[in-house]
């Protein structure tokens, strides 16, 4: 495969792949900007018929609201649900559409049809917005980012998962402790199935052997990726070492895996929101440094821009050597180079010759903490019960998501869609030791399935009602810094007071 031709696929596959992770690339909705301000346009969210109480009416496990499961045995004929999804393509979507079609040909009492909502999860959510003050118009069933679990808990429309569980003898325990602390609010779990996907480091082996560096020891904290970068750079390996997405994604990471909220509340889990606290001297430190990082040229900053790839190209051209992105990047590294590394039934054949003569032999490790490696949380994508749905059609929806929860179902999630284990009795799968000894995506993936599993439940992400101002306004903060020279600390401060801005709005204070 040419250089040409391996950037026309990593183009088509990174672009399929921005599309169903919009944390590379979402779309920011309608945010109000006045005088530097930014405020979610249409304030707290509005009255949704139908619903009632949000995070009240479920806030302990003694509170959850009734599954109603009779409802479908008492139904004369197949229950017909909906599920709307949106930020899902190939292979995915695959994934999806294959699993509505084999559950059901398994059984006769339930019918699902799965529609596609739009490229982002963004999409999904405004026409979820749109269509929540008129249940009529809902669907049974939704799939969007994780980021978005605040709102939908806020406007009260969500049967929560765990009632459904604990009525039809399904232990939640069952799923992985990381992703049930980044799903649950105030110990009540809301989706029935997770797509998880966290950070993780790409780097160019061949560009680490060329700069004197070990190329199966990636670096695992920031200043080990600056060490690095320093040689890479000094060595002419590389103009700029460090490919980075100003994403808040990542600094939201960073954040958590320093021990700290960037909202108060326990990061808005206890009850919603009403101060940022994410300025801290820790996170200014951490600012400063990535703008000495970035004036030194160790660097290669892009803003985020739906449809965008330049921070992947950067590291395809030799441009760049390293890179923080997705864990579900890894088919997409993968598929581009196919043909040029080849997987093999014993293992990836990355001969040690390759790493004197190819341009690009990729690695990954661990996401590179500010004090330790791999300290990250659950993040991705989830599926929703609605609750404004009929009895029989909630309980035809959880035996849906109760589907997917089977093992080898939850296996098919990741081998072939490359989402990480959330379901705990498939980890130690023959299959997953396989894929990630056999498959270079299945390399790839390894750091991640592996910092999951390490993963302290009790330091999830942020959980924000209106969490696209807040993710405007870190990124804000991100971009002055790294494109107008903005001072770090100055600007992580104007961030803070912008959210605590859109959270008094938010909460009509």
């Amino acid at each position: 495969m040419t250089p040409i031709e391996r950037e026309t696929v990593l183009r088509s596959h990174a672009q399929r792949t921005t599309a169903r992770h919009p944390r590379r690339g979402r779309t920011l909705g309608a945010v109000v900007v006045v005088g530097g301000l930014i405020l979610g346009a249409c304030g707290s969210p509005p009255s949704s018929g139908g619903g009632s109480g949000g995070r009240d009416a479920a806030g302990s496990p003694s509170k959850l609201p009734k599954c109603p499961l009779d409802a479908l045995k008492k139904a004369k004929s197949p229950v017909k649900v909906n599920l709307w999804y949106s930020g899902l393509v190939s292979p995915p979507v695959d994934v999806l559409t294959g699993m509505v079609k084999s559950f059901n040909a398994s059984q006769d009492k339930v019918v699902v049809t799965a529609d596609y909502q739009g490229n982002s999860s963004a999409e999904g959510l405004r026409k979820y917005e749109g269509a929540s003050s008129t249940p009529a118009q809902l669907p049974d069933m939704l799939y969007l980012e994780d980021t978005m679990l605040g709102e939908l808990v806020d406007k009260g429309q969500i049967l929560p998962a765990q009632s459904c569980m604990e009525a039809d003898g399904y232990d939640p325990q069952e799923i992985t402790a990381a992703a049930r602390g980044a799903y649950s609010v105030d110990g009540v779990l809301y989706p029935g199935y997770m797509n998880v996907s966290t950070p993780i480091l790409y780097y160019n082996k061949v560009h680490f052997k060329k700069a004197g560096l070990d190329p199966n020891k990636p670096p695992t904290t920031l200043a080990e990726m600056e060490v690095a970068a320093r040689k890479i750079k000094a060595a002419g390996v590389a103009p700029k070492p460090i490919s980075f997405l100003a994403n808040d994604w990542f600094l939201n990471t960073w954040i958590a895996g320093l021990g700290q909220d960037a909202v108060n509340n326990n990061n808005g889990r206890s009850k919603p929101p009403t101060k940022a606290t994410f300025n801290t001297p820790e996170v200014q430190d951490l600012m400063v440094e990535i703008a000495k990082a970035n004036k030194e040229g160790l660097l290669n900053p892009f803003p985020v821009t739906d449809g965008k790839i330049d921070h992947y190209l950067a590291l395809l051209t030799g441009q760049s050597s390293m890179l923080i992105e997705t864990s579900t990047a890894s088919g997409t590294i993968a598929g581009a180079l196919d043909g040029a590394i080849k997987s093999t039934g014993t293992g990836v054949d990355i001969d040690s010759s390759l790493l004197d003569t190819a341009k690009l032999i990729p690695g990954s490790g661990k996401f590179p903490g500010v004090r330790a490696p791999g300290k990250i949380y659950a993040s991705g994508g989830a599926f929703y019960m609605l609750k404004t749905s009929s009895p029989a059609q909630q309980a035809a929806s959880w035996m849906f998501l109760k589907y997917m929860l089977q093992p080898k179902n939850a296996l098919r999630w990741h081998l072939v869609g490359g989402y990480l284990p959330v379901v705990k009795s498939i980890i130690d799968d023959p299959a997953i030791a396989k894929f990630q000894e056999t498959e270079l995506s299945g390399q790839l993936l390894k750091p991640a399935a592996e910092q999951l599993t390490a993963a302290d439940p009790d330091q999830a992400g942020p959980l924000i009602g209106p969490f696209t101002g807040y993710s405007a306004a870190i990124r804000q903060a991100l971009e002055g810094v790294l494109f107008s020279g903005q001072d770090p600390k100055a600007a992580l401060t104007k961030a803070q007071k912008n959210v605590d801005a859109l959270l008094k709005d938010y909460n009509g204070q």
